[in-house]
């Protein structure tokens, strides 16, 4: 490809970003991916374009298999625009952590850098792969106040492979094998079996896959949607909103 092509279409993807994040503000996924359908069909709004992320986890299984991010189809694009859309006035009807206590969601785990919390309402081992509803909302803190963050889907699909999840193949779902949940708060303590002398539990969750969606806004994962870990919720907390994280972290 030569300079001035890698340079138009660089150009290009940066104004479809900036669009796209200047839009979020005003309006759903949906009608967004539609517009831009119907201005710039030749490029994709930022939520249907991924880049595999340094230290992805359970990319492995992707990779092995042939499997590659990139750009959705227009049809993959829409349908999982109006997918977020739902999920996202679903999640936020408890945009913080005490409203979501409140009516009935339970932390699985404590707040943890690159993830928030895990809330689940019910069993979080239902297993079911709903694309409108995620079996996880994700906080940015252990105090009443904490934000939403994000949500995560976590699925059954046995041990061999992940879930069909979304449409398309930028969804890299991943798998914590063991977890060690405390004896005393039932919370997960540890990724991973529990080392000797913590008081814990080893539970084996090898069937089970995990997907995380960054579409709350205010928290967004620009190069990847699906991304494992968001770089700016920090071991702290989640970035303040002047920090450079989320203009040279997020590629905004």
């Amino acid at each position: 490809m030569g300079h001035s092509l890698r340079r138009s279409v660089t150009v290009g993807r940066r104004v479809a970003l900036l669009a796209g994040v200047a839009l979020l503000l005003t309006a759903c996924f949906k009608p967004m991916a539609l517009e831009m359908q119907r201005t710039n069909p030749d490029m994709r709004p930022w939520w249907c374009h991924s880049e595999l992320m340094p230290d992805e986890p359970g990319a492995q299984w992707y990779i092995d298999h042939g499997i590659h991010k990139g750009d959705l189809s227009w049809d993959d694009c829409i349908t999982n625009s109006g997918y977020f859309d739902q999920a996202l006035a679903f999640a936020m009807q408890w945009p913080t952590r005490s409203q979501a206590e409140a009516a009935g969601w339970k932390a699985s785990a404590p707040y943890a850098a690159g993830m928030g919390t895990h809330h689940a309402l019910g069993n979080p081992l239902q297993g079911a792969f709903d694309p409108i509803r995620p079996n996880f909302l994700q906080y940015g803190g252990n105090g009443p106040d904490a934000k939403l963050v994000g949500m995560s889907w976590y699925v059954n699909n046995g041990s061999d492979g992940p879930p069909a999840g979304f449409p398309g193949d930028n969804d890299w779902w991943h798998r914590h094998e063991y977890l060690c949940l405390s004896n005393s708060t039932g919370l997960i303590i540890f990724d991973g079996k529990c080392p000797p002398g913590v008081a814990g539990s080893t539970v084996y969750l090898g069937n089970y896959w995990l997907l995380h969606v960054w579409v709350v806004p205010g928290y967004l994962h620009v190069p990847d949607v699906f991304v494992g870990h968001h770089p700016c919720l920090f071991p702290s907390g989640p970035a303040a909103p002047d920090d450079p994280c989320w203009t040279t972290g997020m590629h905004m």
